[in-house]
């Protein structure tokens, strides 16, 4: 194991990956799949105990309600197994702080990520480019879904 894959990694998992990974299979009947590599991710973030997994209780109860939208045993299965991986905390007012002026405004939600991987010091996975401008800020280090894929599969 390499020095980067050695020490254990934290991680905030945006909802647009829960949705790129579970999206392919929320369908009854689905022509294509033959893009299972954000699947692939998820389940590698889940089940490797050397990495960790930090949320808000805002990013869980997102995870719920795409999981009862996307209505499919699979996004069922991954948000229990999701659910019990992801440490919920308890977010401080100087991280929301720091983070509020990097991102769009009315933007709640995405506040409270940023501000999570801040106080936790955990990469920001997200397809969600409302995070690029505190990815240039450098305040949190922000991964699109597929440097995820690049860096951790």
């Amino acid at each position: 194991m390499s020095g980067r894959e050695g020490r254990t990694k934290r991680f905030v998992v945006d909802t647009n990956v829960f949705v790129a990974a579970i999206k392919p299979f929320a369908k009854p009947v689905r022509k294509s799949r033959e893009n299972t590599k954000a699947l692939s991710l998820l389940i590698k973030l889940i089940v490797n105990e050397q990495l960790e997994l930090v949320g808000n209780s805002g990013l869980v109860g997102e995870y719920r309600r795409l999981a009862e939208e996307l209505n499919s045993e699979t996004s069922r299965l991954i948000l229990r197994q999701l659910a019990e991986k992801v440490k919920v905390v308890e977010i401080k007012d100087n991280a929301l702080m720091r983070c509020k002026p990097h991102l769009p405004r009315g933007e709640s939600a995405d506040v409270m990520h940023a501000a999570t991987s801040l106080q936790e010091d955990a990469v920001l996975i997200t397809n969600d480019r409302d995070f690029d401008g505190i990815r240039e800020s450098e305040i949190i280090q922000v991964w699109s879904i597929s440097e995820a894929i690049r860096m951790l599969l």
